[in-house]
Formats: structure tokens, C-alpha cells, sequence
């Protein structure tokens, strides 16, 4: 029995032997992972840099020594504060002369009105009356004619050469300004007529003209421009609103008719209007001066301390940062010469 136990004994540690196998830690398989890394980064690590290319080195190099003259002269504290203030008055005055100039265009807008209102003339023709016609000036409920302005009001006609428009002879124009409501502000009621042409004369105009009159480059037609109404003044309380015209005469033929209101500038206006340049100039030079007043009004009085104050707070903070983080300018050496020296000093 004794021989049995221990031949299984002999067995069964020869079977073990032979299913089992010694596995190594995990810390000796980091450890080694960690070594061949290090291996492979020197190895990384040991190759020598590649040398710059030639061509770019000299170009760096020659940049470098044509702007190293401006770098001196732009980068010292001189003339960094130089720049600062030319830089600061530059954009102050580049700010006073555009707001001059937004503040003269809404000056030109608001106080010089449309010299020319031009609308056209739909007659209607009702026997036995003239023709007639109502022509609505007022543009999305705004009033066009500015009060206190001087406007002429004439009527345009463009009339055929006809027998029957020269036989009419003389005819009356007549216009009534008036309001929405319809009351009338003022009329003027003045003749009209062609100007005379003998019928050889239309004969030899008429063969003169023959090729533009046969391809549609000409018409046989005059126009008749007759001013009904001078110097009238708009006033604010009675704004106009439409114009009334009639033609005396129904048998009048008529191509086209417009109605047309002309502004006549007086004074600053007319200065403003026929001399846009020379008053532009003018008034933006006047308006930077004032803006320039006020500038230097609120600089001495509040604008200069602030400054200063500003200044300060960020020269102080400065002054902290220094004490704290030493600048980055000074070298390794001279930083600790000093220490050393603070050493032998505390010594």
C-alpha cells in the first residue's frame, strides 16, 4: 500500500508538471514594456536634425537684417508711445470728419427740397367742356412742395403739326392749386398757341425729314411750354395736395402733357444746390470744428484724469507682476546672479 501511495504520488506530480506552466508577473512585463519604449525613444531622440534648406535661411537672414533697423526705431519706448498717440489722434480725426460729413448729407436731405416735380397729364375729354384733368402731387401721404419755398408751375404740351390744332388758334390753360380737401389755393388761367408755320414751310420740313419721318425717328409735332404760375410760396397751413388742369378748347389734340413744379433757390439753398462742393467743404470744416471744441472741452474735463487713472491702475498692476513673475527678458545667468546676490545680502 505504502508502494501504491507513493507511485500515484510520483504520477500525479509528473502529470501536473506537464498541464501546468509558470507564468512571469505582470509587473516584470511592464516594467520590460517600459524599457523598450525608452529604447525606442533614444533611439528617435538620437537622430540627428535635418539642416534648413540654404535658400531659406539666406532669405530669413536678409528680411531679417533690412527690418532689424525699423524693429529698433519701432519696438523703443519712445517710439511706441509716439506711435500710440499719432494712432489715437488718427482715428479721432478720421471719426470727427465722418461724422461731419453723415451730419451735413442729413442736413442736404432735410433742407434742400426736389428742385423738379415732374407728373404726367391724363385729360379727359367730355364735349362740350375742354379737356380736363386732376393730377395727385401728394407722394405716400407726404406733402412734396416744402413751405416757405418758391416754386413755378408750368404745363408742358407736345401736339401734333395738325390742320385742326392750327386752326384752333389761341386756347386757355387753366390750373388751380388746391388742397386735399379741394379748396383752392390759387389759379391762373394764360393762352397758349403753335407756333405759325406756312404751309410751303411744312412742305419742305415735311421733305427734309422724309427718311426719319418714314422710319419713325421723327414725328410732326411741337411743344408748348407755357408757365401758368410764378414765385408761389407753399404754405404749411394749407399744403398742396393735387393740381387741377383744363384746356379751354375740346377740339385740341394732344400727344403728351406734363405738369411741371420747379423749385427756385434763394440764398443758402441755392449756395447749397448749384455750389454742392465749395458748401460741403465748407460746412464739414465748420462742423469738425465744433465737434473739435467739444472734444478737447470734455478731454480737459474729464477725459485726461480718466486716463491718467487708467494709466496708473495698469502701471501698478505691472509693477505687481514684476515682483511676482520675473520679466522674460532677463537671462538665466542674471537671474541667478541676483539671487546670489539677495543671499550675500541676507548673510
Amino acid at each position: 500500500m505504502a508502494n501504491y501511495s507513493s507511485e500515484s504520488e510520483g504520477i500525479f506530480e509528473a502529470d501536473s508538471s506537464e498541464n501546468f506552466h509558470v507564468v512571469p508577473s505582470t509587473d516584470e512585463q511592464d516594467s520590460h514594456e517600459e524599457e523598450e519604449m525608452k529604447l525606442e525613444s533614444t533611439e528617435i531622440e538620437e537622430q540627428p536634425p535635418q539642416p534648413p534648406n540654404p535658400v531659406i535661411v539666406f532669405i530669413g537672414n536678409a528680411i531679417k537684417l533690412m527690418l532689424l533697423p525699423f524693429c529698433k526705431i519701432f519696438f523703443a519706448p519712445t517710439a511706441q508711445r509716439t506711435f500710440v498717440k499719432t494712432t489715437i489722434m488718427a482715428i479721432t480725426i478720421s471719426y470727427i470728419v465722418a461724422t461731419s460729413m453723415f451730419a451735413y448729407i442729413i442736413f442736404y436731405n432735410r433742407y434742400i427740397p426736389p428742385i423738379t416735380h415732374v407728373q404726367p397729364i391724363w385729360f379727359h375729354y367730355a364735349a362740350p367742356q375742354g379737356p380736363r384733368a386732376t393730377v395727385d402731387i401728394a407722394v405716400r401721404n407726404s406733402v412734396p412742395l416744402r413751405h416757405e419755398q418758391e416754386y413755378d408751375v408750368s404745363v408742358e404740351l407736345k401736339v401734333p403739326t395738325s390742320d385742326i390744332n392750327f386752326g384752333i388758334g389761341n386756347f386757355m390753360i387753366d390750373v388751380q392749386l388746391q388742397t386735399k380737401n379741394g379748396s383752392t389755393i390759387i389759379r391762373s388761367s394764360r393762352p397758349a398757341i403753335l407756333r405759325y408755320q406756312s404751309r410751303s414751310q411744312r412742305i419742305l420740313r415735311v421733305f427734309s425729314k422724309a427718311i426719319p419721318l418714314l422710319i419713325g425717328l421723327s414725328e410732326e409735332s411741337q411743344v408748348i411750354h407755357t408757365k401758368l404760375i410764378d414765385k408761389f410760396t407753399a404754405i404749411k397751413n394749407q399744403p398742396v395736395s393735387q393740381v387741377e388742369v383744363a384746356i379751354s378748347d375740346p377740339r385740341i389734340q394732344i400727344y403728351d402733357a406734363k405738369l411741371l413744379i420747379l423749385a427756385k433757390f434763394h440764398g443758402l439753398r441755392y449756395y447749397m444746390y448749384f455750389h454742392r462742393i465749395m458748401t460741403g467743404f465748407t460746412f464739414v470744416l465748420i462742423f469738425s470744428i465744433i465737434e473739435f471744441i467739444f472734444a478737447a472741452i470734455a478731454w480737459k474735463g474729464f477725459g485726461e484724469r480718466l486716463w491718467g487713472k487708467i494709466y496708473q491702475s495698469f502701471k501698478d498692476q505691472a509693477g505687481m507682476d514684476g515682483v511676482v513673475n520675473p520679466p522674460s527678458d532677463i537671462g538665466d545667468g542674471q537671474l541667478v546672479s541676483e539671487t546670489s546676490s539677495d543671499k550675500s545680502d541676507t548673510t
